[in-house]
């Protein structure tokens, strides 16, 4: 899908009355744990980790449509470990598909910045402090590298992608949307897992 195309989908509907679905409550798309073992795969010099997908999450802040995304692994060891990234992105890397970021060793993001971080089992979470972070992706499969500052590569990933989409609720709009939390409507979000709404199916179908 083209650039522009793009944007005016996702803009597309965002005052109009969105279609009635029920939008099961989850875990936030944030939550940093330790996912079960499936077909995304991680390699490091320290040995290899698994998690089910590589994840591209956008969150719809409202007026203008304009999301919040990032992309994000949680993987697992065998023997408990763990190894993990969050790479915030912007509209671009959904009409190139390829990003490259920095890493950094703190937790607030914007495009351009990454996080990662690895536990061996029994031990300290540590974030890696400098280096960079390139992710590829292709029909709905993700791949990509992590490098230290001096060029080396320290990790390797690569799995399928999903696509997560959260929402204003009054999006949803009906019946069935899901009772907002917090009497402030403008920081709560639902998922949208049905695509319900233009924003959400425009960005599933950018990556199909």
């Amino acid at each position: 899908m083209r650039h522009g195309a793009l944007m005016a989908a996702l803009l597309l509907g965002a005052c109009a009355k969105p279609k009635e679905e029920r939008a099961a409550s989850r875990d936030a798309l944030t939550a940093e744990r330790p996912q079960p073992r499936g077909a995304a795969t991680v390699r490091t010099d320290q040995g290899s980790y698994s998690a089910p997908s590589v994840r591209f999450s956008a969150d719809f802040l409202g007026e203008p449509p304009v999301p919040l995304m990032q992309v994000a692994l949680s993987a697992q060891a065998d023997d408990g470990g763990t190894w993990g990234f969050r790479m915030a992105v912007d509209e671009k890397f959904v009409t190139s598909r390829h990003a490259t970021a920095r890493i950094i060793p703190r937790t607030a993001l914007g495009p351009g910045l990454a996080v990662v971080d690895q536990q061996v089992a029994g031990g300290a979470a540590m974030m890696m402090d400098e280096g960079t972070l390139e992710l590829t992706v292709s029909g709905m499969q993700a791949k990509g590298e992590v490098r230290m500052k001096d060029g080396s590569v320290r990790a390797t990933f690569e799995g399928p992608l999903t696509v997560e989409c959260t929402v204003p609720p009054a999006w949803l709009g009906g019946a069935n949307a899901p009772v907002p939390s917090s009497p402030d409507a403008g920081t709560v979000r639902v998922p949208d897992e049905a695509l319900a709404t233009p924003q959400c199916r425009a960005m599933a179908d950018a990556f199909r």
